[in-house]
C-alpha cells in the first residue's frame, strides 16, 4: 500500500502456470502508479510448469482454481480498509495466461470482487486446452516428426513471405493472421534433410500446430497455433529435443497430478478422449472459467477488457476469441459491446514480448507518451473466423512511441473510465 498519494483504489494481481510464487514485480509497478495492490501464490509454493503440489491435496486445486483470488480480494479490501480508513472506491484486476484464466474466473463467479478486469491470453478452458495438448504432443513429438528449432526460421521465413504484405505492410508480423493462407506444403525437402526444409513428416507435425489438438474422431478440442512468428515457438513449442518443450511439461504435470494421480501417467500412449473425459469430470468445474453469461458482472456496471497476442506460442489466441463470441452469443452483441472488449494484438507473443509492440500498462509495466503511431487492428469487432471487418478502421486504437520500442499508452475506449 502505498503511504502517501494513494489513488484511493486497489489492483489485484494474479498468477502465471501453476502459479506456486507472487508476482512482486507487478506489485511494484501498481505501487509506483498509486495503487493499493495484492497477490498470492495460491495457496501453494512451486514452479510455474510444476503441479506436484495438487497430488491427493484437492482443497489445494480449488486453492489455485478460484478460492485463492477471491480471497485475496476479499481480505485486501479490508486491510486496505484499517490501514487507510477508508475503503476502497474502486478495485481492478489486471493478469494473464493462468491470471487470465483467474480474471474470468473472478468475472463469471465472484463478480462483486472487481469494478474492472484487464484479462490477457486467458487460459480459461484448462481441461479442454491441456487434453488438446496429449493430441498436439502425440502427432508432433516422435523421433521422426519432430521439429528441431533449428528449422523454425525456414517456417517463418516461408510463412512471412506468404502473408506479411497481406496487410498492406511488409513489418515482420501479421496484422491479420486470419487472412493468412500458407500452405507448409512448400517447405517440402526436394533432396536431402537440411535446416531449410522439411521432411514429408514434419510437415504435417507444422499442419497439426496450426490446427490445433482434435479428439480420436478429428473433431477440434482446441485451436492451434498462428502463422508467422514461429521462432518465437522455441521454448514453448518444441523445446531442445522431442518432448522437452514447456507446453508439454504443463499437459505432463496437469495429468499426472491433478487429473489420474499417476506420477507415471504416459503422454504418448495415453488416449485422447478418455483423457479428456477424466479431465473434465475431475477438474473442469474447479479450473474451467468458460461460462458466457456475465449478467450478474454487467448488472453491477462493471467492465471487462480482453486481450490476446496474435503470436502467442502457449495459448492459442483463436481460444479467447471463441470466447468472446460466446459472450455475444449469450447476451447479446448490443449488450456485450456495453461492457466488454477484446482486442488482439498483432506481433505479441505470449502476455508480452515478440516482434511487434506489446506493452500498454498491463501487468505493472510502466507506459510512456510517445509519438509515433502504431495499431491494433479492430479491437471491438471480429466476425466470426476471427478477421477483422472491413470497415474496422474507426475501431482502432493506438500506441504513440517516439524512436525506439518502448511501450506506450493505449486509451480505453471513449476515454471512459471503469
Amino acid at each position: 500500500m502505498p503511504e502517501k498519494d494513494w489513488n484511493h483504489r486497489y489492483l489485484g494481481v494474479g498468477n502465471g502456470g501453476f502459479a506456486g510464487s507472487i508476482g512482486y514485480q507487478g506489485l511494484a509497478g501498481n505501487l509506483g502508479r498509486g495503487f493499493a495492490t495484492a497477490g498470492s501464490d495460491a495457496g501453494h509454493k512451486g514452479g510455474a510448469e510444476d503441479a506436484s503440489w495438487s497430488l491427493n491435496h484437492p482443497e489445494k486445486t480449488k486453492d489455485f482454481g478460484w478460492r485463492a483470488v477471491h480471497l485475496t480480494a476479499l481480505r485486501a479490501k479490508d486491510v486496505i480498509n484499517a490501514y487507510y480508513g477508508a475503503p476502497v472506491q474502486k478495485a481492478y484486476f489486471d493478469s494473464c495466461s493462468d491470471g487470465g484464466r483467474e480474471a474470468l474466473m473472478e468475472a463469471q463467479r465472484f463478480p462483486e470482487d472487481y469494478d474492472g478486469i484487464l484479462a490477457g491470453a486467458p487460459a480459461n478452458a484448462w481441461s479442454r486446452m491441456l487434453s488438446a495438448g496429449v493430441s498436439v504432443s502425440q502427432g508432433t513429438n516422435g523421433p521422426e516428426n519432430y521439429i528441431p528449432g533449428e528449422k523454425l526460421p525456414a517456417i517463418q521465413r516461408a510463412s512471412l513471405a506468404a502473408c506479411d504484405a497481406s496487410d498492406g505492410v511488409k513489418d515482420g508480423f501479421l496484422s491479420d493472421p486470419a487472412q493468412c493462407h500458407f500452405n507448409p506444403d512448400v517447405l517440402l525437402c526436394k533432396g536431402a534433410n537440411s535446416p531449410d526444409c522439411l521432411t514429408a513428416l514434419q510437415v504435417q507435425s507444422l499442419k497439426r500446430y496450426y490446427a490445433g489438438g482434435v479428439n480420436d474422431q478429428g473433431k477440434s478440442l482446441f485451436p492451434g497455433y498462428v502463422m508467422g512468428d514461429e521462432e518465437g515457438w522455441r521454448d514453448w513449442v518444441v523445446g531442445k529435443s522431442p518432448g522437452t518443450g514447456s507446453g508439454v511439461q504443463y499437459v505432463k504435470s496437469y495429468f499426472r497430478y491433478m487429473v489420474t494421480g499417476n506420477p507415471d501417467w504416459n503422454l504418448m500412449t495415453a488416449d485422447v478422449d478418455a483423457s479428456f473425459r477424466e479431465a473434465t469430470t475431475k477438474t473442469a468445474a474447479e479450473l474451467d472459467a468458460t461460462n458466457a453469461d456475465l449478467t450478474r458482472f454487467h448488472a453491477r456496471g462493471s467492465k471487462l477488457i480482453l486481450y490476446h497476442g496474435w503470436d502467442d506460442p502457449a495459448i492459442s489466441p483463436w481460444n479467447t476469441i471463441a470466447y468472446y463470441q460466446t459472450v455475444q452469443d449469450a447476451m447479446g452483441t448490443k449488450q456485450t459491446d456495453g461492457f466488454v472488449r477484446l482486442y488482439m494484438v498483432p506481433g505479441m507473443e505470449h502476455c508480452v514480448g515478440g516482434p511487434g509492440p506489446s506493452a500498454f500498462g498491463q501487468l505493472g509495466i510502466p507506459t510512456y507518451r510517445r509519438t509515433e503511431v502504431w495499431s491494433l487492428r479492430c479491437p471491438r469487432r471480429l466476425d466470426r473466423k476471427g478477421s477483422c471487418p472491413a470497415d474496422s478502421d474507426r475501431d482502432k486504437i493506438r500506441f504513440r512511441q517516439e524512436g525506439r520500442d518502448d511501450p506506450a499508452v493505449v486509451p480505453l475506449p471513449g476515454n471512459r473510465e471503469i
